[in-house]
């Protein structure tokens, strides 16, 4: 939760415009620096657990992603767990159609973060959105999410919530339709 700049009233981060005043939302994250290194540039996305940032490494001018655990879930034991679970099942996973984890952290006022690589690229939930893909290139989606799962399944992690919302497809030297799979925050 957040409140409206303009007139105080309680909203939600993924809306976009007061529902009391018709002000814009403005996203209280944007703009401050996570674990002293990380400045929230703009919002991605929020799910049910976490909003999903896109931010720059203040000394390395490198972009990346950040996920903060909602602060209305940051005292809740339970989802505390779930979202460090996260962090270290992620950890461990080195596959390049695994998205990369690089840092976890506590930001001042007690909320947890994740860092990981920037994916610039689109979900499969949007793909399959177009209509039917052509098998070749559904093979080839499928094919890199089996060896993902294979990496992770060897290393002890079961995602339990694949599904194409958590699957992103983005260019990497030339190649398109490589498959990045993201939220391991339920994984066992």
């Amino acid at each position: 939760m957040a409140s409206c700049t303009a007139c105080s009233w309680q909203v939600d981060l993924e809306d976009t415009f007061c529902a009391r005043c018709g002000a814009p939302v403005i996203d209280p994250l944007i703009g401050i620096v996570v674990g002293e290194r990380y400045r929230i540039v703009s919002r991605l996305g929020v799910g049910g657990m976490g909003a999903v940032y896109r931010a720059e490494h203040t000394m390395m001018r490198r972009d990346l992603a950040i996920k903060v655990l909602l602060p209305e879930l940051s005292g809740r034991d339970e989802f505390a767990r779930r979202f460090e679970r996260e962090a270290e099942s992620a950890s461990r996973l080195g596959h390049p159609n695994i998205i990369t984890v690089t840092d976890f952290g506590r930001m001042p006022d007690g909320s947890l973060f994740l860092a990981m690589e920037y994916l610039g690229g689109v979900s499969l939930t949007s793909v399959i959105s177009e209509g039917p893909v052509p098998r070749p290139r559904a093979l080839g989606i499928i094919r890199q999410i089996l060896r993902a799962l294979d990496h992770a399944h060897a290393a002890g992690v079961i995602h339990r919530d694949l599904k194409p919302d958590n699957i992103m497809l983005v260019e990497r030297d030339g190649h398109h339709d490589v498959v990045k799979i993201l939220d391991f925050g339920i994984a066992k």
